[in-house]
């Protein structure tokens, strides 16, 4: 009611930010008759359940600074998927220009799969707990090639292998021993930058029995991937784990995957072509299979023209 009765055009740019009840609002300041330039208006608010975007959040309050041409949010705590989230942030509004802006988020003991539920409502079976931080240090609407940044990223006691950037990895872990595709994360841990709108990880780590998982790439705004995968076997075995993993080094090689195509539907391919021969370790029966068997012939008489 208040951003309609200052400017149609403002009430129109608040509406997709919507609280389901009435919030506390304390709003104080100066507020222009025409244009933008000399408002120094203050808002104090506190409400929920709050709605944006493809966020649900029971509740959430913090305090924005409208001056002039640019506005500015501090103190911003919300209840996040049973965590909690705090950040900051900056616009400023450029007349007949994309707008400039800047944020920082820090989010803590999130629970993965009812944050995915909401962003992404076709991925099951999720689970574990997210902390991280994710800052935007210059970007600017409109220009995905604009945004600079950095954050990190943690989950604990997770399963991950719905999200497809994860799971296309998940039958090749199975042919090794049934079922280590799908086993659970005990820590998912990764550090990223983000540089012209591209996303850069070189130490995004997936521990799970019997094995680790090491990404390294790049996955741009439009979901673009260009990444390598490691899996490195029987590297957390207590005591021998270290000394297993170096002696066996050659044959991690065997597991090393590039992953192209985009976050929703990635291509896998294999780094170094191995021969056959040098699998048979890993699962003989079938290796010898593929080695000495007859191609499949049929006598299905030819289709009719």
């Amino acid at each position: 009611m208040i951003a309609r009765g200052i400017n149609p055009k403002i009430g129109r740019n608040v509406e997709p930010y919507e609280f389901g009840q009435p919030p506390a609002a304390r709003v104080y300041g100066t507020i222009p008759m025409h244009g933008e330039m000399a408002a120094d208006l203050h808002f104090e608010i506190t409400g929920g359940p709050f709605h944006w975007w493809k966020f649900q959040l029971p509740q959430i309050s913090g305090r924005l600074h409208w001056r002039d041409e640019s506005l500015t949010m501090t103190n911003v705590n919300a209840e996040f998927y049973q965590g909690k989230a705090v950040g900051h942030a900056r616009f400023d509004f450029n007349p007949g220009q994309p707008a400039d802006f800047r944020f920082a988020a820090v989010f803590s003991n999130v629970l993965l799969q009812d944050l995915m539920n909401d962003l992404s409502p076709g991925t099951n079976h999720l689970e574990g707990r997210l902390h991280g931080n994710l800052a935007v240090t210059k970007a600017t609407t409109g220009e995905w090639q604009s945004v600079q940044g950095y954050g990190d990223a943690n989950l604990q006691d997770g399963l991950i292998w719905d999200i497809p950037i994860f799971g296309v990895f998940s039958p090749v872990l199975d042919a090794i021993v049934p079922g280590l595709g799908n086993s659970r994360a005990s820590a998912a841990t990764g550090t990223f930058t983000i540089t012209n709108g591209v996303i850069r990880s070189d130490d995004l780590e997936i521990r799970a029995t019997g094995l680790r998982l090491l990404y390294r790439g790049t996955v741009d705004l439009e979901s673009r991937v260009n990444a390598r995968v490691e899996a490195m076997l029987l590297r957390d075995m207590w005591l021998v784990g270290p000394i297993v993993s170096t002696v066996f080094w050659p044959v991690t090689k065997m597991f090393e995957y590039r992953v192209t195509g985009s976050l929703s539907s990635p291509q896998l391919a294999p780094v170094y072509i191995i021969p056959k021969i040098v699998l048979m370790p890993f699962h003989p029966f079938r290796t010898l299979k593929g080695l000495f068997e007859e191609p499949t012939r049929t006598n299905a008489p030819p289709a009719k023209p």
